[in-house]
């Protein structure tokens, strides 16, 4: 793995259970990859409704990495922790 920086955003509503389930999800998956080249921001959906649509979002809770959009839904750790590889 190289030193570039990766940027996930994790695009959540209000009181969404599953948005929360999401984010402790991503932490873990940092974690596990033991890098300070990742950097991780919770984005509140209605707050900014118009970038989520640029980015094709419809649904919380949405993952985007780089600018991209890569989850829908929740993934499970393993996929992605891949994609954040993937991503390096």
């Amino acid at each position: 793995m190289n030193n570039t920086k990766i940027n996930i955003e994790i695009f959540c509503a209000p009181s969404c259970t599953r948005c929360g389930r999401t984010v402790k999800l991503v932490e873990d998956a940092i974690k596990s990859l033991d890098t300070s080249s990742v950097l991780w921001r919770k984005v509140n959906i209605i707050d900014e409704i118009d970038y989520a649509v640029e980015l094709g979002i419809r649904a919380t809770p949405a993952t985007v990495i780089n600018g991209e959009l890569v989850f829908t839904a929740s993934p499970d750790k393993n996929t992605l922790v891949q994609k954040i590889k993937e991503a390096m």
